[in-house]
């Protein structure tokens, strides 16, 4: 029989640990989409309508209002919490009412749009915040996503789409969901549901078929959702296999992000990887006392820790703390990205390598 390393046993417990408290909470699904229109909300509204004609107590607590009737005459029948009504400037935002839904406490709630953001004054920031709170509180909980608002994918979809998504969920939320269903569409389907008005009215139907609703657009988000939810599947897979003292499993990789106040698009690209090789994340920075720049490598910081990456500071001499940190914790391969020293810092490091 094969002997565990002191790694793979460390692996092991984390996993397994990881894997009891998530048995604690209640289960989550998300009904995943790649665009607008894809019948995100049309499935979810479906499925929890079969499960209350079942018996099961299923609530609305918070359907994204559309201008689509097929969907909203899906929302007939259910009990609904009453949306928050948030003064803003000239107008009332409506917002998920948590407090209610948590003293409600049915088996089962529906809550739109996992990536939106609360109106400020509310307790989370984030939707995804107030759907862990009723994780906790033994609710099931269904909701919806687009690919786009994945942390990890940011910059790959804002490359395709020529837009930035400002909201976003850390992956955690999607790779630890219990279920994720891709709710499918052809591209050519999708935009012929646009150009018939079934998903925005005229003018932004319009607006949108000049720019993000491009058929190529469309192809590509599709393949990296389908690409992405089989890296969760294999993920998910894995882990299982590492419970079951399944050795294949453990592939050794151990990937270091070298980050700096300018380089979010690195960290995405590391933990794009990570994910990919089953691999351990590290991120090593030097502290730098430039007051300019301290926000900005904070919240790089704050960004590597949501993919569960290790934070290493250093000081001095970054090219020898990268080789000894790559040689002590048996890095397999080290992202870098471009700096104007960055060809000089390389021969360097590589130099300190090969003198272990």
């Amino acid at each position: 029989m094969q002997r565990q390393s002191p790694e793979q046993i460390l692996k092991k417990l984390e996993v397994k640990a990881k894997e009891e408290e998530k048995n604690k909470l209640a289960k989550l699904k998300i009904f995943l989409g790649y665009a607008a229109g894809s019948g995100k909300t049309y499935a979810m509204l479906s499925e929890a309508r079969t499960l209350r004609d079942n018996g099961v107590d299923v609530v609305l607590g918070y359907i994204e209002p559309h201008d689509r009737p097929e969907t909203m005459a899906l929302t007939q029948g259910f009990e609904s919490i009453a949306n928050l009504e948030i003064p803003y400037k000239n107008i009332v935002l409506k917002e998920f009412d948590l407090d209610a839904t948590l003293k409600r406490k049915p088996a089962l709630v529906l809550v739109d749009e996992l990536a939106h953001t609360n109106a400020k004054g509310l307790r989370n920031e984030k939707r995804f915040q107030d759907i862990e709170e009723l994780l906790k509180a033994g609710i099931d909980v269904y909701t919806t996503l687009n690919i786009q608002h994945l942390e990890s994918l940011n910059d790959l979809v804002a490359n395709i789409s020529k837009i930035e998504v400002k909201e976003r969920i850390p992956d955690r939320i999607f790779d630890e969901a219990d279920q994720v269903e891709l709710v499918d569409i052809e591209p050519n389907k999708l935009l012929k549901r646009m150009q018939d008005g079934k998903i925005y009215k005229e003018k932004q139907a319009k607006l949108a078929l000049e720019n993000f609703f491009r058929q190529e657009r469309l192809i590509a988000l599709r393949e990296i959702a389908l690409r992405r939810l089989a890296s969760r599947v294999n993920l998910r897979a894995s882990e299982q296999r590492l419970i079951n003292d399944d050795l294949a499993y453990h592939t050794g990789e151990h990937i270091l992000v070298c980050i700096n106040a300018s380089n979010a698009k690195v960290i995405r690209a590391a933990a794009r990887l990570a994910l990919a090789f089953h691999a351990k994340l590290s991120a090593l920075y030097m502290k730098n006392p430039n007051i300019k720049e301290e926000k900005a490598l904070e919240e790089n910081i704050e960004l590597a820790k949501s993919f569960d990456a290790e934070i290493i500071s250093v000081y001095d001499d970054i090219a020898r703390q990268i080789a000894e940190y790559s040689s002590l914790s048996n890095v397999s391969k080290i992202v870098l990205g471009k700096n104007k020293d960055k060809k000089s810092l390389k021969k360097r490091f590589l130099k300190l390598l090969l003198k272990k």
